[in-house]
């Protein structure tokens, strides 16, 4: 069986652990789970995120050609990257 990146982790970790799991702040946080980039299931104002999403976050993000997060819209219509 493949050694997993979060193996001391439990199977299901609160946004705090995310946060923890990515090295990420609060506000991005909450944005990937709002967004739904982690899958996550919300009870009240909790949220509920399956180990396995966050995995599979880093592979589809680690799979992409950038590995960053899109860039902004002004950034798309920089002069500079229309040349």
């Amino acid at each position: 069986m493949k050694d997993r990146i979060f193996a001391e982790y439990p199977d299901v970790v609160s946004a705090k652990e995310l946060q923890t799991m990515l090295h990420i702040g609060r506000n991005t946080a909450y944005s990937l789970l709002k967004s739904g980039a982690v899958s996550n299931i919300r009870i009240g104002k909790k949220y509920i995120i399956p180990k396995a999403s966050v995995e599979e976050f880093l592979r589809l993000r680690t799979a992409s050609k950038s590995g960053t997060m899109e860039p902004s819209d002004e950034a798309a219509e920089s002069p500079e990257r229309s040349k």
